[in-house]
């Protein structure tokens, strides 16, 4: 009988074949559901969205316990409309932290009151938007989600979910794979992890469960642990609750029309500087994942009655090769020159069309009965724009960038009719200020659109309510205050296409002393090449 030898040949093929089935069952196994899905479980275990419906504000009472011992007491309040509180009253300090949709604030043990800013901004504001709504509106509100993995949390399966606003906000969730519960909360910005458990009913709650135990770790201090002894629905909380401590003796209305006055100065003074101007662009797909980023640097050269004439530098960290450079250079020396014969003519259009606005004013004051202020031109904003438009709420003192400031929210005032497309614009806005009260400038400026913004009747575009800006000033040596930092996030439809989204940072740095008298701009000769070394 002969011995069959073994097919030596066939082997790697079943391997092959084996290790494909393997890869295909651990990718089954891995496959993770969608956000909206993970979230909807949530909501069903709560009791499902008629009962989330009917939660318009809670409040709950806890005991504190540090290290095992009894630390204090603690209050969190929330109101569904996106606003959350929480106050600390231990042993060691009290201390309390909000957030609404206009700004997000911390006073410390110390009583300092501090208006946070970029990362921890978006991050407190992102929680109390999440959070205080249960996630039930998380797509309305333009929030991103995505669910990047399968995880073990206190010992259970649980999918965590991360949700991103295109400002720049971050906050990852996980909910229990089985339960369907909330587990755990994750805040890099702020350097903060809280644990959900002893999930159960209560008795006058609309909700079926409530977390009944919350363990708050912050990065560098002891684990807090917080057990519920109380709760309260729909008890009609203000407003006003989660604004910061104001300071009633600040006169923010004349405060507003000095800063009026001094910006008038800087936007002139800018044209005295020639600056380098850093632009970030991003672009996020729709779960807020980055898709393409392009930095690109300017050397920048104002001239009034024209703009700003651009010399390209670099793009994405590399420099411009001399062959480029020199074309770069005489490109912007012959718009230089454009610039020269051209400014004379649009400041005369300018000055024509300014005073034409301001004879309609006057006819318009003169019928009326008014009188004229000197407001803006029809479709401009300026300070005067936000006095009619807005109403300031919550001035307060604090600390910024190493000098004191003032610091005051505004939203739209109540039942204010726009005239023109300027206090249209304004009148749909909200945010916060801060402010030199010193030399009464303008240090940063917040603001966000509670409402979409049409431009033609909404035939030509419209922006996105939830889209937002800010705008920074720094003070130089000489006592001068110049643009240091903007950035912009916009969701907006152009005409009846696709919408759109914009995501830019600007950094303007390196100001230096600039003319653009005739003859007198002068630019940079283009790098020679270095000869290759032998």
């Amino acid at each position: 009988m002969m011995k069959r030898t073994p097919n030596t040949r066939a082997l790697p093929l079943l391997l092959l074949l084996l290790a494909a089935t393997a890869a295909a069952a651990l990718a089954q196994t891995q496959k993770l559901p969608a956000p909206d899905k993970v979230v909807g479980e949530y909501l069903k275990a709560l009791g499902g969205k008629g009962s989330l419906a009917a939660l318009r504000d809670v409040t709950y009472e806890w005991s504190v316990s540090r290290e095992g011992r009894d630390a204090g007491t603690a209050r969190t309040q929330m109101r569904s409309t996106g606003a959350l509180r929480t106050d600390f009253l231990l042993a060691d300090g009290e201390w309390d932290a909000a957030a609404n949709a206009r700004a997000a604030w911390l006073r410390a043990r110390d009583g300092h009151l501090s208006t946070l800013t970029d990362r921890e901004a978006f991050a407190a504001r992102l929680q109390a938007m999440l959070e205080a709504g249960y996630f039930a509106d998380y797509k309305k509100q333009k929030v991103l989600a995505r669910t990047v993995g399968r995880e073990e949390v206190s010992g259970a399966a649980a999918y965590a979910v991360e949700f991103t606003t295109r400002a720049g906000a971050r906050l990852r969730y996980w909910f229990d794979a089985q339960t369907k519960l909330l587990l755990q909360s994750s805040d890099e910005a702020r350097r903060t992890r809280v644990r959900y458990a002893d999930w159960r009913a209560r008795a006058g709650s609309p909700l079926k469960l409530e977390p009944h135990r919350v363990e708050i770790e912050r990065e560098g201090e002891p684990t807090l642990t917080l057990t519920l002894t109380g709760a309260s629905y729909n008890t009609g909380l203000a407003e006003s609750l989660f604004e910061p401590p104001a300071d009633a003796t600040l006169d923010i209305p004349a405060l507003l029309r000095d800063l009026s006055k001094n910006q008038e100065e800087t936007d002139k003074r800018i044209n005295d500087y020639t600056f380098t101007r850093k632009v970030t662009e991003r672009e996020l797909d729709d779960k807020g994942v980055l898709k393409k980023e392009k930095v690109t640097v300017f050397e920048v050269y104002p001239f009034v009655g024209y703009g700003w004439v651009h010399k390209l530098v670099s793009e994405n960290g590399v420099p411009l090769t001399p062959e480029r450079e020199a074309k770069e250079l005489k490109r912007v020396a012959e718009e230089l020159e454009k610039a020269e014969r051209e400014a004379p003519k649009r400041l005369d259009k300018r000055d024509r069309e300014r005073a034409r606005q301001r004879e309609k004013r006057r006819a318009k004051a003169a019928k009326s009965g008014g009188t004229d202020e000197g407001e803006e031109d029809e479709d401009e904003v300026g300070i005067s724009t936000f006095l009619r438009a807005c109403e300031f709420v919550s001035p307060r003192r604090e600390s910024f960038r190493g000098r004191d400031v003032i610091v005051f929210d505004f939203r739209p005032r109540a039942g204010f009719k726009p005239s023109n497309s300027g206090e249209s614009l304004v009148s749909k806005l909200s945010g916060v200020i801060w402010v030199d009260p010193a030399e009464r400038q303008v240090m940063r400026l917040e603001a966000r659109l509670v409402d979409s913004f049409k431009f033609g009747g909404g035939l030509l575009a419209s922006v996105k309510p939830g889209s937002g800006f800010l705008f920074e000033q720094t003070r130089l040596e000489d006592g001068v205050w110049l643009p240091r930092y903007s950035q912009i996030n916009a969701s907006a439809r152009v005409m009846l296409f696709k919408g759109m989204s914009i995501n830019e940072t600007n950094e303007f740095s390196d100001f230096k002393k600039f003319s653009t008298k005739t003859g007198e701009h002068k630019l940079d000769e283009p790098k020679k090449e270095k000869p290759e070394e032998k």
